[in-house]
């Protein structure tokens, strides 16, 4: 007995279907790997940006700020963590010099500065050099006139006297699914800075 022609075009049409599922297979796989790691960066994306904003919260509050470290060094979850390696925080204050006659009058200096953490990363505020005091506020030792505590990219001009808290986090994003072997790429560090 022969078989019928609508059988041969079933299997045919099965054959067909099992070609295209496994030719379609790699970008669908792709695809969700993408989904997936795009909404893992964004959430650690959002930790990181809240963490900021509360250090910046904290130290606009007359904190000082070894408490404010300490604080935010109590609070941090994934993916900071401020004492293996994989993150850093920076907590400044900078101040406008109210001072006739100082070298800084009418200047934004860097005021007051910290960092914790080892991650290697550097402020992203231009200048900002000059000597710090020791804790608890790591005041600048001559803000008055010390030239390398002027910091040139605010986002805002302060009125003399006035303090612009910043804080900035930087934190290492490591990936869940293995979408760089498809030649994608997703930012291995995040960065946030907040101005209170």
């Amino acid at each position: 007995m022969t078989a019928h022609a609508p059988d041969r075009h079933r299997r045919g049409d099965a054959g067909q279907s099992l070609v295209e599922f496994a030719v379609v297979l790699p970008f669908l796989v792709l695809v969700a790997f993408g989904v997936v790691e795009l909404s893992y960066a964004l959430l650690d994306l959002h930790v990181v940006t809240s963490f900021s904003r509360e250090g910046s919260n904290l130290i606009s509050r007359n904190t000082s700020l070894r408490d404010a470290v300490t604080a935010m060094r109590q609070m941090t979850s994934r993916p900071l963590n401020l004492d293996d390696g994989s993150s850093k925080i920076i907590l400044s204050v900078v101040r406008r010099v109210a001072t006739p006659g100082a070298t800084n009058y009418d200047r934004d200096i860097l005021y007051q500065r910290t960092e914790y953490g080892t991650l290697a990363a550097q402020s992203r505020l231009t200048g900002g050099g000059g000597a710090f005091g020791s804790a608890p506020d790591y005041q600048a030792l001559n803000p008055d006139d010390d030239a390398a505590l002027r910091i040139g990219n605010l986002p805002v001009t302060l009125p003399r006297g006035g303090m612009l808290y910043i804080t900035e986090v930087f934190s290492r994003h490591t990936t869940l699914t293995p979408v760089d072997s498809f030649g994608l790429l997703v930012p291995d560090r995040l960065y946030s800075i907040a101005y209170f």
